[in-house]
This record gives C-alpha cells, structure tokens and sequence, in this order.
C-alpha cells in the first residue's frame, strides 16, 4: 500500500507538473503582444497620413445665417404641412449638416433625429432611406465623446443590411466595413475607455457575417477579401490588448466579454494564419500581384507572432510573385523594414486631429534579419521632455519589426528618420 501512494503521488507531481508547464506555455504565448503600444500609444507619421480636416473651419457667419433662415422656412413649413411631410426629411437633414459644420451637436442631433423619425414614419423602421441620417448620427455622436451612441447608429445601418446575412451588394458590403472599422477606431480612442463590450459587438459582428458569407455560392473574391482583412485587424487588436489591465481602466472587470476576449486570445494566431492561408486558397485567378500582398500579409501575421523563420520562408513567396511590373510598389516596400503591424488602417484613425498628442518624437533604429529592434536613437521634436523619448525608445525595443526584404531573403537594415505622435 504504501509504494501505491507513492506510485500515485509521483504520477499526480508528473502531471500536475506537465498542467503547469502547459498552462505557463500558454499563457506566455497569449501574453507575447500584451500590451501592444504601437499603433495605440504611438502611431507613426507617414509621408501617407492625411490628417482629417479641423474641424467647424470656415466662414462661420455666413454658416450660421444659412442655418437660421433654413431653420425659419422649415418652422414655417411644419406649420403648413405637418411634423411627418415627407418632403421635409431632407431640408431638415440638410439643416442637422449646417449646425454639424458650425460644431453644434446637440443641435444637429436634434436635426438628424427628426429626419430620421420623419423617414421611418412614412418609408417603414427598416427602409435603407434613413441610412444618411443614422451615419450623420454617428458622426455628431462621436464629435460629442457618446461613442456608445455613435457605434449603435453604425449598427443600426448594419442592421438595415439584414446584418450581413444576405446577398452583399455593394452598399451593403462599403457600410458594413464602415460599421467595423468605426468600431475599432472607437476601440482604440484614448477618449473612449476602450469599453470591451463594444469591441466584442463588432468582432462577433464581423466574424459572423463573414461565416455566413464563406457558405455563400454568389461571394466574389473582392468582398471575400475585405471581410477578411476587416477580420485580420480585429484579431490583431484582440491579440495586442491586454484586457486584464484595460478593463480595470473602462471599468469592464466584471463584463463577460473580458472573460470570453482573454480566453480567445490563445487562439488567435491560428485563427489569423487560417483565415489568411484560405484566402491566399481563394486567390489563384487573381492577378500575381494581389497574391503576393496576401503572402506578404500572411508574413507580417506570423512575424507579429515570433515565427520569424516561418516569415521569412513566407516572405520570400510573396517576393517571387513581385516580379511583375505591377508588383513594384510591394517590392520596393518589403525593401524598408517596418513596424507591425503594417496596416496602417489599424489605426489611421489615431492621426485625427482631435486626437491629444503629448509630443512627436523623431527616431533612427536598425532592424535585425529577425526583426529585432536595437540602437534607437529617440529625441522630442520642437520643445518637449528628453524622458518621453526614452519612454518610446524603450516601446520600440520591446516592439514587433519586420525586417527588410531583399531578393526574398530577410537581412539587416537601418529606419532613419521615422516620426510619431505619442498620445495623450
């Protein structure tokens, strides 16, 4: 009896010694992007960034003298017509966009809400006529920090589209994308306290719809891959937040959606790796270019994650499928190491103008053959504290690179001369 227990016991320590050992595993690997600073904290500048235009600039006088005898002929015809004419949706709509110009939101609100109600009066709930309406509704939600409201007027449209369930027209397909991509933004605004349930509406959202489609016989190939690459970006941002420490800060803690975002993320990478490898499948009438940038995506996925020998091997695919002249732009771009992730859709969203910055901070760096990151040299543009240049000094050398990319093969390199903001 005795050796039995001790049999048993030593039995018990192996395998409660092989749980932890799995459990760390997975565990560190669920962890290797948490937190993920680039593209969050600090984006770059590219010679590409546009920033959106400042806001309520322009003549605001003759603006508001447009307003005031818009507003005076609609009284007037409310009077003589009713509250529900049809004819009036659109000059009150028209009127919600003037005070959205000037900047007065809660007047275009109003505007916008009565014209919406005036279209579902007489059209029906569910009539794609309010479609202008609820995306002016967003915009002027957003302007006023209600992102919540801002993301459910995305989601209505959404809705209106039978949720991405049926045959994809284009409109169906463009607001579809516009209600994901709203969402993402809305996730990674510094203002909005990245509310976790949000986020997860629209992952859930985005995933579902693109299931549904993949079962679909009528999907062509330019909307399989924009609902993939919409995916791939929400997989990133899943895989790059650490939900722990941020639902302490949005006050989510006790939100399912934590639970369910966390447990996910050990799943993630092979969710990415598949969901890319079956559209590179899907790509063979495609054009060698189009391929090429998939496998260069596909790369950049399994760079992001520390397969690094993976993404060379992959690189050097989509490098062989750049010889057309038509591939020259992504030659010349795998030539440049880069920061990950390399979609700058992911977070162009941060460039606005109303985003706060702390600073912009210029750096030079060299980029391994394995995409680490070494000999940064951070200095604050124009007046600014010395420690915030060391503070992304120290993001960047704990960041994910991809090196450069020359005849196929991953080498050595040098980025001199990049610039980001670095968030408030």
């Amino acid at each position: 009896m005795p050796e039995n227990r001790r049999l048993r016991a030593v039995l018990l320590s192996s395998l409660t010694s092989s749980l932890l050992s799995l459990l760390l595993f997975v565990t560190v690997s669920a962890q290797a992007h948490l937190p993920e600073y680039f593209g969050r904290k600090y984006v770059l500048v590219s010679v590409e960034s546009t920033p959106a235009p400042v806001a309520c600039e322009g003549n605001r006088q003759l603006m508001r003298g447009e307003a005031n005898s818009l507003r005076d002929e609609l009284d007037s015809a409310l009077l003589d017509s009713g509250a529900y004419n049809p004819k009036l949706a659109d000059p009150i709509g028209e009127l919600g966009k003037l005070y959205s110009s000037l900047c007065n939101h809660p007047a275009s609100l109003d505007a916008y809400r009565k014209a919406l109600q005036i279209v579902r009066v007489n059209d029906g709930l569910m009539t794609p006529a309010q479609i202008p309406y609820l995306k002016a509704l967003a915009d002027s939600y957003q302007a006023i920090g209600d992102f919540e409201s801002a993301q459910q007027s995305m989601r209505s449209v959404f809705r209106i589209h039978d949720m991405g369930q049926g045959e994809l027209d284009a409109a169906a397909l463009r607001d579809s994308l516009a209600y994901f991509s709203r969402a993402r933004a809305i996730f990674i605004d510094p203002r909005s306290r990245g509310k976790m349930n949000l986020f997860f509406e629209a992952y859930n959202d985005n995933e579902h719809m693109l299931e549904t489609q993949l079962q679909r016989d009528d999907l062509n190939y330019a909307a399989r891959e924009a609902l993939s690459l919409s995916h791939l970006r929400n997989l990133y941002l899943l895989l790059g937040t650490d939900f722990v420490l941020m639902s302490g800060i949005s006050g989510d803690a006790t939100n399912p959606a934590v639970d369910f975002m966390q447990r996910s993320q050990m799943l993630t990478y092979g969710k990415g790796r598949k969901l890319l490898e079956e559209l590179i499948e899907s790509s063979e009438s495609q054009p060698a270019a189009t391929r090429a940038l998939l496998y260069f995506r596909l790369g950049n996925w399994q760079q992001w994650n520390a397969k690094w020998g993976q993404a060379c091997d992959t690189y050097a695919l989509a490098w062989d499928l750049t010889g057309e002249e038509d591939g020259a732009a992504l030659r010349k771009q795998m030539s440049l190491a880069a920061e990950l992730p390399e979609d700058s859709a992911l977070w162009t969203s941060l460039i606005d103008a109303g985003i706060p910055v702390k600073v912009v901070i210029n750096a030079d760096f060299r980029v391994s053959a394995r995409g680490d990151i070494s000999r940064v040299d951070a200095t604050v543009e124009d007046d600014g504290s010395s420690g915030l240049a060391g503070r992304v000094g120290r993001w960047l050398r704990d960041s994910h690179a991809r090196p450069a990319i020359i005849d196929g093969a991953c080498v050595e390199s040098e980025l001199r001369g990049r610039r980001y903001r670095l968030l408030d």
